[in-house]
């Protein structure tokens, strides 16, 4: 039982310390994948389900930065780029020639 006393102090701690090494590492990811996620949305051609799987990381990750609201923002402005560029372009109708009016008079004649 003494022994018990004496270990349960020591296990507690080193939880607690590997419980923090694990957040720390998951926050380092998810910081990482923020990154990945922006320079994804940079590009010419983005893949937008890749950048928002990286956000969806980064927030399952409890990580609320400024790079976070940064890359939400350009991923909306991403999907709303690719949507008008999605849509049909209506053509404007050629400006109907005019005919000089000299060349009209000699096409309908008198009769």
């Amino acid at each position: 039982m003494a022994f018990e006393a004496l270990a349960k102090p020591v296990i507690d701690a080193l939880m607690k310390a590997l419980e923090r090494a694990k957040d720390a590492h998951l926050k380092d990811n998810a910081r990482k994948a923020i990154a990945e996620a922006i320079s994804e949305l940079i590009r010419i051609h983005p893949n937008v389900g890749k950048a928002e799987a990286r956000i969806a990381i980064a927030k399952a990750a409890g990580i609320l930065d400024q790079d976070l609201f940064t890359a939400e923002r350009m991923l909306k402005k991403v999907k709303r780029a690719a949507r008008k560029s999605a849509q049909p372009r209506k053509r404007k109708q050629p400006a109907a020639r005019r005919v000089p009016k000299r060349a009209r008079r000699k096409r309908g004649g008198r009769i």
